[in-house]
């Protein structure tokens, strides 16, 4: 903690966060005025974050040394994935630790409960303390120290069931020691400072403990699941259940760079900028009224329409004692200065009007926005690097829970046998965890774009396939894009020609069923009469 003072990481962090949400003229004595801001910064880093976070990562376990029956088991593990990053709402969770790490550098996903489908919490960095700064891969890491803010009851609740004395409750209460909490230090309930400690044993398991600065509430013990009856069982978590994301990594730390930081002072002298304009165009943009205090008597009534003005100069000339002084124009520079670090910021930052998409697509096609656009992501592509190593480390952390809170084995809670994939089909209901465990398997993270250009480009391209016809009216329906057309709508129209086809057959099918029908009866009936003529001999 007092390296990372030194290093004024709260401030710097408190510092960031208020300049990207707009509270950028904060201590500043102003008399009450309320001070103008032109915040560029927000949409820079919405935009980065944007562009890193549309990407959609698909996590991909496979065994090296494969055969048939652990890739049937990487094939199960694939399938937890999916589904435990949908039930534990990984998409809204990447996108706020992706911007939490654009604006402080670095930010942290922890599973508190070790439950994969349980959304992790999402810790700034000035609450996370490692052992070692310079050391940027945190499960290498000889211990890790998170800073918590918890309810009072909470923390006695928890410190009951470790059975801690009575007299070392008592010391259990409420204090101030709100430091390391950024932006918002406002609280609502009695909370006090928590340390969570974490750290690995000489078998290479995961160890807890929790205290207050007065109590240790949860003595140190491995993590690991429990049974009905609350007994441990398994082995152990052998992962810290925390995962980095550093925006822009640099050498020698653990602590990433912010993406604000750097655009604090242009924001700093475009708000000024912006703030000495307003106040000379309050003084001098508008014509202002003088008059001569002795010599008009009613000077309240002056700013009143066609109210009367009382003077008494004497032979003095009403202009003498009642004058406007007339507007000034101002220099065009500051405006030009406004512009240029405007525009010149944005461009540095790579979030200029063409990276940002603001273009009109009817000017350009699909495929040249695209283009430029993919131009100017490249400087991002080591964002989206980070991005995908941070899938690839969620995926490794959850294989490792699952083994450390399934010792009986792994069970699959789906229909596997009715699963239409064959490699699935005839599995066991449960998979022993040894099995499971002897896999070690790596992991690959597939990646897709999924933006507003990338749609417009194959949308095009679809409609120049079908406009060419080397497909169908239903094919085109099937290949379009949900977002890029009313599909829906389409797929209506498709259904309601089916329904009338199926329709016009069954008429159809009635129609020849009644004609065959009177076939038969004519048939019979010319069977008769020829039967008749026969037996009277005429025939």
């Amino acid at each position: 903690k007092d390296y990372l003072d030194k290093k004024s990481l709260i401030k710097k962090t408190n510092e960031n966060w208020n300049f990207y949400i707009g509270n950028q003229w904060e201590g500043m004595e102003s008399g009450g005025e309320k001070l103008p801001v032109l915040n560029f910064i927000e949409p820079v880093i919405k935009y980065k974050v944007g562009v890193v976070s549309q990407n959609m990562m698909t996590a991909v376990y496979s065994d090296l040394n494969s055969n048939k029956d652990t890739q049937k088991i990487c094939e199960i593990l694939n399938k937890m994935f999916a589904e435990s990053w949908d039930k534990g709402k990984m998409n809204a969770c990447a996108w706020e630790v992706i911007e939490a790490a654009a604006v402080q550098g670095d930010a942290y996903a922890f599973w508190g409960e070790c439950d994969s489908k349980v959304p992790p919490q999402v810790l700034a960095n000035t609450t996370v303390l490692l052992a070692d700064e310079n050391i940027t891969d945190i499960q290498t890491q000889p211990y890790v120290l998170i800073v918590e803010r918890l309810n009072v009851e909470s923390v006695r609740k928890i410190a009951k069931e470790n059975g801690i004395s009575k007299e070392e409750l008592e010391l259990i209460r409420s204090d101030d020691n709100k430091d390391v909490q950024i932006v918002n230090q406002d609280e609502v309930t009695d909370k006090i400072t928590s340390i969570l400690c974490m750290s690995k044993n000489a078998e290479g398991y995961v160890e807890i403990a929790r205290s207050t600065k007065n109590v240790v509430y949860e003595p140190v013990h491995v993590v690991r699941g429990t049974n009905n009856e609350g007994e441990y069982t398994g082995t152990g978590l052998r992962s810290y259940p925390i995962v980095p994301f550093i925006w822009k990594k640099r050498p020698n730390s653990a602590r990433g760079v912010s993406e604000v930081a750097q655009l604090i002072p242009n924001q700093l002298e475009v708000n000024k900028t912006i703030a000495r304009r307003s106040v000379t165009v309050k003084l001098t943009a508008y014509p202002r009224i003088a008059y001569d205090r002795n010599a008009v008597t009613n000077p309240e009534d002056l700013d009143k329409t066609g109210a009367p003005i009382e003077v008494n100069g004497g032979a003095q000339s009403v202009n003498q004692m009642v004058s406007y002084l007339n507007a000034t124009n101002i220099s065009s520079d500051a405006d030009k200065l406004l512009s240029d670090l405007l525009t010149m910021s944005r461009e540095l930052a790579g979030a200029g009007d063409y990276a940002t998409g603001n273009v009109n697509p009817e000017q350009a096609s699909g495929q040249a926005i695209l283009a430029v656009r993919d131009q100017a992501q490249i400087p991002l592509n080591k964002q989206i690097s980070q991005y995908q190593q941070f899938v690839e480390d969620v995926a490794l952390l959850f294989f490792d829970i699952w083994v450390a809170f399934n010792p009986n084995g792994l069970n699959y809670e789906g229909s596997l046998e009715d699963s239409a994939d064959p490699m699935l089909q005839n599995t066991p209901d449960i998979i022993p965890i040894e099995q499971v465990e002897s896999i070690r398997p790596s992991v690959r993270v597939d990646v897709s774009q999924d933006n507003a250009w990338s749609k417009l480009a194959e949308q095009q391209w679809l409609d120049n396939v079908f406009e060419r016809q080397q497909i169908t009216f239903e094919e085109y329906v099937e290949l379009c894009n949900s977002n890029a057309v009313p599909k829906a709508k389409l797929q209506a129209v498709l259904e309601k020609r089916q329904a009338m086809q199926q329709e016009q057959q069954v008429m159809q099918q009635m129609h020849y069923t009644i004609w065959h029908q009177q076939d038969i009866k004519l048939t019979k009936w010319k069977n008769r009469l020829h039967r008749r003529k026969f037996r009277k001999g005429k025939c």
